[in-house]
């Protein structure tokens, strides 16, 4: 976050001018929050900092919403510290060192309720998950594992749903089902456009039949290069003592080395992201061309290619991106069909990007300094959330003429409590400046999105 002024003035309504580019319609239904239920993944869940944990599930969007709202007696499958991921945590700054809290997860608070939570997003989920999952499967991945204590054997997400009686839905699913790719590292994990397709049309149509009369609002889904886990290192090779590019003989970059897929090895082409989850890989020196290895003694993978798991190349965005679009153009003519406004996500994250002012601060998506995004560069802080809840609210309000108020970030800057020692007031983060995101928060990271973790357990940098 950058401060512009030390006096800062903050209004309790914060106001984004966003140009939405998902067209205007009638809504179906009324915003009447008696019984608001809200559907989704990890970031329905209010994921932060790859745990789903109460401290930042009351935050989340869905729970911002709520509160906004008027929403009563709503209820979340709230889970202790240090949450189920666990949570992770800034342990030093120079050198950057981000970790899990704890060994062990936290455990849900909240199974006695004797009814279905309004929040039912389940993270890691799919489109199709919340047609089949029910809480009754075996725990066999991070869906099936989620859904346990959030669903209780009690049906299916859209069937507790409708068991509410529900006045007003919102619907933000889908990113597992197009960023699961980043995660993962290649477009293989993309769902299938006709499956995806299918399945949330078939959603849709199950919930507006079942609730006629509820209110309803969807999300669009972001760009791969929204996140600063695909976009915060650099492709290239960079002098740690100067945080500068190291300069081949032609006075360019030198492009790292990496596994481009199906076992080919090669310099990544221009364009390429290499995700955070590389991080411990570079910390031994993977990715550095076999050339340059002897420059780099103290390195003891140098010359060795990162992963495939862990880079995108331009071939390999290109189809991401192109899922991006057919997916999205699948949410927006659902929405069109039924009457359902679109929250246009692309564009909002689009805009978070180049930076939204708020008082005098400066919020972005830049991994650590931008107040955006948590730790682990793919969910949101607790701004980030309070500020996409914004979002949905400005949608609301503009096709359902009602004037629920926009929620304030003022809360979030003030003394949250003392320092460290590793991590004093006079210590910066530069955007430069080496860090190792350990391969326990990549594990961890990946389990809570239900992604498929392919990469080699080797050069452990944390145990």
């Amino acid at each position: 976050m950058r401060i512009k002024t030390k006096a800062l003035r903050f209004t309790a309504v914060l106001a984004l001018a966003l140009v939405s580019a998902v067209p205007m319609w009638a809504a179906r239904g009324k915003a009447d929050f008696t019984r608001y239920v809200a559907l989704g993944d990890s970031y329905g869940a209010g994921v932060s900092s790859n745990a789903m944990v109460d401290a930042h599930q009351r935050n989340g969007y869905v729970a911002t919403i709520a509160r906004q709202a008027g929403a009563k007696d709503f209820q979340q499958p709230t889970v202790s510290q240090p949450g189920i991921g666990p949570e992770l945590q800034l342990l030093s700054i120079r050198p950057l060192q981000i970790a899990p809290k704890a060994a062990t997860n936290g455990v849900p608070t909240n199974l006695s309720l004797p009814r279905p939570y309004n929040n039912l997003s389940i993270p890691g989920a799919r489109v199709g998950d919340l047609l089949t999952l029910t809480g009754a499967q075996p725990p066999t991945n991070t869906q099936t594992s989620f859904a346990q204590f959030i669903l209780r054997g009690l049906g299916t997400s859209a069937d507790q749903a409708l068991a509410q009686q529900p006045t007003f839905i919102s619907v933000w699913i889908g990113g597992n089902d197009l960023l699961g790719a980043v995660l993962a590292g290649t477009p293989a994990a993309l769902t299938p456009l006709e499956q995806f397709d299918a399945s949330y049309n078939a959603l849709l149509d199950r919930l507006v039949a079942g609730a006629p009369n509820a209110g309803i609002v969807l999300g669009s889904l972001a760009d791969a290069k929204s996140v600063p886990f695909a976009t915060t290192i650099p492709p290239v090779i960079v002098n740690p003592a100067t945080s500068q590019p190291v300069l081949g003989p032609d006075g360019k970059p030198i492009f790292m080395i990496a596994d481009l897929g199906g076992g080919t090895i090669g310099q990544l082409p221009p364009g390429s992201l290499v995700t955070l989850g590389a991080s411990s890989f570079l910390a031994t020196g993977f990715g550095i061309p076999p050339a340059l290895a002897p420059a780099f003694p103290t390195l003891p993978n140098a010359g060795k290619p990162l992963p495939d798991g862990v880079v995108l190349t331009p071939a390999e965005l290109v189809i991401i991106d192109k899922a991006k679009v057919d997916m999205n153009a699948v949410i927006i003519a659902t929405g069109a069909r039924l009457n359902i406004p679109v929250v246009d996500i692309n564009t909002f994250f689009e805009h978070a990007k180049a930076g939204l002012d708020f008082g005098g601060i400066t919020i972005n998506a830049a991994f650590l300094t931008g107040g955006m995004f948590s730790y682990d560069g793919f969910h949101p802080s607790d701004i980030g959330y309070t500020i996409l809840a914004n979002e949905f609210i400005r949608t609301i309000n503009a096709h359902y003429n009602t004037r629920i108020p926009f929620a304030s970030i003022t809360r979030y800057f003030q003394n949250n409590g003392k320092r460290t020692a590793k991590v004093t007031a006079q210590e910066d983060v530069g955007a430069d400046t080496p860090f190792d995101y350990t391969r326990d928060a990549l594990d961890g990271l990946l389990q809570v999105t239900g992604t498929q973790n392919n990469l080699p357990v080797t050069n452990r940098v944390r145990d």
